[in-house]
């Protein structure tokens, strides 16, 4: 069992794999001499933080390796780490725990780019819409994803994985929702997903294209960390111990797949 580090309500995990996981909602922990947000969204991710813990075990169990993975055990009520400061906390000491989990992203990008050269970085949330998909954000809107492909192909220089084509064989389409697409293989391991080849978008709106951490962490920047915000759903995914093993499974079968076609990295 591969056991983190923890301060200021983070649980740290030391990587060598170039992979970062990091999971801002799913903590409950609410001190008293820590000032409680008065605006913004404050629900929790149930049970993101294990599932979160969950896929780091499994990429050990797997590999022998171990994940970045940065977790906040705070609750959103007092801190919401996947926003902008002036919406993220209200006072000094949650500024604290803010800006250490964010030096916590940088420090892991720097050490996977100076070992690997590429890496991928994963923000995990959760999510409760009716029809219960997984939802692969890259920082593109529903209506993006209607689009034709001749349009969509366009909108790489506005998504996370935007140089994730410096490395891939394959073309920005089909890393977005082909067959080696996240959505596709999460699929094939009996998760539907958006985007897919199944599910190029969602028919009811539905979908969560990314927020703070992944525009921040992703490649919009040019560089050579792609990112991906993931909404589990929770019925079949976060709602037991045993569907959250099952997920975890499913899910770095589904990365360890990806980062070998489109990173040429094998593990």
């Amino acid at each position: 069992m591969i056991q983190p580090m923890t301060n200021h309500y983070i649980q740290y995990y030391e990587g060598d794999l170039p992979i970062i996981l990091s999971a801002p909602h799913g903590g409950d922990e609410k001190p008293e001499d820590i000032q409680t947000r008065t605006s913004g969204v404050f629900d929790k991710d149930d049970y993101t933080l294990e599932l979160t813990q969950e896929i780091i075990q499994e990429f050990h169990k797997q590999t022998g390796k171990t994940p970045y993975g940065i977790i906040a055990t705070i609750s959103r009520e007092k801190v919401d780490i996947n926003r902008e400061t002036k919406e993220a906390y209200e006072g000094e000491k949650a500024g604290t725990i803010y800006n250490q989990f964010h030096f916590l992203i940088q420090s892991s990008r720097k050490k996977v780019q100076k070992q690997f050269g590429k890496g991928i970085y994963i923000d995990i949330h959760g999510q409760s819409h009716p029809k219960g998909y997984l939802e692969f954000g890259y920082l593109l809107k529903n209506d993006v994803l209607k689009q034709h492909e001749s349009t969509l192909k366009e909108a790489q220089i506005n998504s996370s994985i935007k140089t994730l084509s410096n490395f891939s064989q394959e073309s920005f389409i089909d890393q977005l929702r082909g067959p080696h697409s996240l959505g596709s293989l999460m699929c094939n391991q009996g998760y539907d997903s958006i985007p897919s080849v199944k599910l190029p978008y969602a028919s009811d709106d539905n979908y969560f294209e990314g927020a703070y951490d992944t525009i921040r962490y992703g490649s919009l920047d040019n560089g050579v960390i792609n990112g991906i915000q993931i909404e589990f759903p929770y019925m079949g995914c976060r709602d037991s111990k045993q569907s959250r093993q099952a997920c975890a499974k499913a899910f770095v079968n589904t990365l360890l797949r990806f980062i070998e076609i489109h990173l040429q990295l094998k593990f």
